[in-house]
C-alpha cells in the first residue's frame, strides 16, 4: 500500500512538471528522480508519450467567425 501511495504522489508530480506547475525545487527533485530509478523513469516516459499521442493525434475544432462574433456582441 505504501508504495502504491508514493507512486501515485510520483505520478502527480510528473502531471504538475508537465503541465509547467512545478517550483525549482521540486522539478529538480522530479528530475533526479527520474534520471536514478527506472520505475520513476517509465512512469514518466509513460505519461509524456500518452500527452504527446493525444497531441498529435487529435484535432481541436475551430469555431467558425460568426460564432466568436457572436459570443463577443453577447459579452458587450
Amino acid at each position: 500500500m505504501k508504495n502504491n501511495n508514493l507512486l501515485n504522489y510520483f505520478s502527480q508530480q510528473v502531471n504538475l512538471y508537465l503541465d509547467n506547475r512545478l517550483n525549482e525545487d521540486s522539478e529538480q527533485n522530479l528530475l533526479d528522480a527520474v534520471n536514478n530509478d527506472t520505475t520513476c523513469n517509465e512512469v514518466f516516459q509513460t505519461e509524456k508519450q500518452f500527452r504527446d499521442l493525444i497531441k498529435t493525434k487529435t484535432q481541436r475544432q475551430s469555431a467558425s467567425i460568426e460564432l466568436i462574433n457572436s459570443i463577443k456582441k453577447k459579452l458587450d
